[in-house]
C-alpha cells in the first residue's frame, strides 16, 4: 500500500479506483498501460523506482512494453496522479498522488544507507510561503528528496 493510500486508510484496490476516478473526472482515457502502472504503484507500496514498476507490470501484464511503462509514468506524472521524486544520482521513485493539490508527504533520503523516509506534507510550508511572498521563487518540494542521515545511521556513527 502506498504512503498516500495508507494515510487515507485505503486498500490497494481503493487507491486504484480513486486514481482511475480522478482520470475519468478529467476526461482522460483509461488505457491498459495506465491501469497496469497505477495497479503496480498501488500494490508495490513503498517508493519503487521505474525498474521495479516495470518488473511488476511485465510480470502481471506481459503485453505492456518497457517503453510504454516509462511513457505512461511520465504521462501520469504530467496529469498529476503520479508523483515522481528525485532521490539523487538521477534516480526517481514514484507513488500515486491521491490528492494532487496537496502532497500527503515529502521525502528524505539517508545519504549513508539510502533509506527513504516519509516526512509530513506540510513540513516546508513556511519556506514555500516565504518564497512565494518574496516573489523570487515558487518551491515545489514534493518532487525532490531532502538529504540527511536516518536515525539508524546516526546511531551507528558515534
Amino acid at each position: 500500500m502506498t504512503a498516500h493510500a495508507r494515510a487515507l486508510g485505503m486498500r490497494p484496490q481503493e487507491a486504484i479506483d480513486a486514481v482511475l476516478g480522478l482520470l475519468r473526472a478529467r476526461g482522460q482515457r483509461i488505457t491498459g498501460a495506465r491501469s497496469a502502472v497505477i495497479e503496480a504503484l498501488a500494490r508495490i507500496g513503498g517508493h519503487p523506482g521505474a525498474e521495479e514498476i516495470l518488473r511488476w507490470v511485465r510480470e502481471h501484464h506481459p503485453t505492456v512494453h518497457r517503453a510504454t511503462v516509462y511513457r505512461t509514468l511520465d504521462t501520469l506524472s504530467e496529469l498529476g496522479v503520479v508523483t515522481h521524486v528525485r532521490i539523487g544520482d538521477g534516480a526517481s521513485t514514484y507513488h500515486l498522488a491521491l490528492n494532487p493539490a496537496r502532497p500527503a508527504h515529502l521525502h528524505a533520503k539517508c545519504r549513508d544507507c539510502g533509506r527513504i523516509v516519509d516526512l509530513p506534507g506540510d513540513l516546508l510550508n513556511p519556506v514555500v510561503e516565504r518564497l512565494a511572498r518574496d516573489g523570487e521563487f515558487e518551491l515545489d518540494p514534493a518532487h525532490i528528496a531532502l538529504s540527511g542521515r536516518c536515525v539508524g545511521c546516526r546511531g551507528t556513527a558515534r
